[in-house]
């Protein structure tokens, strides 16, 4: 099995995270559930189910409103249709299995994992994630896999381009490269800390991360805290930057939001915590931001380009470090949506777990 630095083409790639012992399995329970289904034998090979992987991911290149339409008459799309038959490629999506369900425990006993019909996937997955040498540059952010079908774990997030679907918490390098994920199943699947939800997820992921490396980890207002970004300088070796809520700021002073409109835009002021060794930024553009940092804080200040309503032109903006590094490194997260969007299978399924898991990404 290659190194991630010793990938040489896309199918080395794709064996270095789903390797023969992934294939292996789910050649097994897809045979196991056609039997314990329609007490048939799908006979189901290695081979065959390389190519079944292979057919859905020519599906995500090329897209047809249909499945059907690949083998159709005039469209007919020889790459798929000349792998696989039509019937057989259906019968297939229809007894796709990657668990033994009689090995599940029912919901509302002790012990009942939401994640049962993936976890062996989705642990190996993650731990082949591994492999990729991290970047110095990484954010941790939220990822949604489009999905509106009947899950207990569904989620709506207003912001995101598909609103529906399954949250995933994710961090990824500036490259767009992921690094870890952890798919969230709901209030109460995990006991939350003290320190907070958005605390407690960052500290998950970034746990395989080697320590005191230099890294440099940025993330929103909904993970940002005082304390978890002293835990992370002083516990881990990580350095951190994030956008924070108002009221975690611990009482630090800063200026009023009309006395900055006042002053105009790009007008700054900042706290630094003494005893975090934490430093809060608070930057009027449009309207008041406020950042934390364990490295950097106003200077060196910038100029950045910003639009003025009033005059209805793009005006230069004074920008303070910190508000230069935050939009530089925070879109890793994004980036690797964007490459999902691009590649991913639009034809819908009844099964969520033929959708859950995001893929790696190939080097630049």
């Amino acid at each position: 099995m290659p190194h991630y630095d010793e990938v040489q083409t896309p199918l080395d790639l794709f064996r270095m995270f789903i390797t023969e012992d992934i294939i292996s399995n789910i050649v097994d329970q897809t045979n196991l559930n056609d039997m314990r289904k329609k007490n048939l034998a799908l006979k189901l090979s290695l081979e065959e189910l390389r190519r079944f992987l292979g057919v859905q991911m020519l599906m995500s290149i090329l897209k047809l409103p249909a499945i059907r339409m690949y083998w159709e008459n005039g469209i007919r799309y020889s790459p798929v249709a000349d792998t696989m038959t039509r019937d057989r490629f259906i019968s297939l999506r229809s007894f796709f299995h990657i668990c033994n369900d009689t090995l599940m425990i029912p919901k509302g006993e002790v012990g009942h994992d939401k994640l049962f019909k993936i976890r062996r996937l989705y642990d190996a997955f993650r731990e082949n994630l591994k492999k990729i040498d991290p970047e110095e540059i990484q954010s941790i952010d939220e990822q949604m896999i489009p999905f509106k079908g009947r899950i207990g774990f569904r989620q709506y997030l207003k912001d995101k381009p598909h609103s529906w679907g399954v949250n995933v918490f994710t961090r990824a390098g500036i490259s767009g490269i992921v690094y870890d994920i952890e798919i969230y199943t709901g209030k109460g699947a995990v006991e939350i800390s003290e320190l907070g939800q958005g605390t407690d997820v960052v500290l998950r992921l970034v746990e395989n991360l080697p320590r005191f490396m230099n890294f440099k980890l940025f993330f929103d207002n909904f993970y940002t805290g005082i304390d978890l970004i002293h835990k992370l300088r002083v516990e881990y070796g990580i350095e951190s930057c994030g956008t924070i809520r108002s009221n975690r700021m611990r009482g630090a002073v800063l200026d009023t939001d009309a006395n900055m409109k006042k002053k105009g835009r790009g007008s700054v002021d900042f706290h630094f915590e003494r005893h975090s060794e934490v430093s809060v930024v608070k930057w009027y553009d449009n309207k008041p931001v406020h950042l934390a940092s364990s490295y950097c804080a106003v200077t060196p200040i910038d100029k950045c380009q910003g639009w003025d309503g009033t005059t209805r032109k793009y005006v230069e903006v004074d920008r303070p470090r910190i508000v230069r590094d935050y939009n530089k490194s925070m879109g890793g997260v994004d980036l690797a949506d964007m490459f999902l969007e691009l590649y991913r299978t639009d034809i819908r399924s009844k099964k969520w777990y033929m959708r859950i898991v995001p893929k790696p990404y190939p080097k630049a």
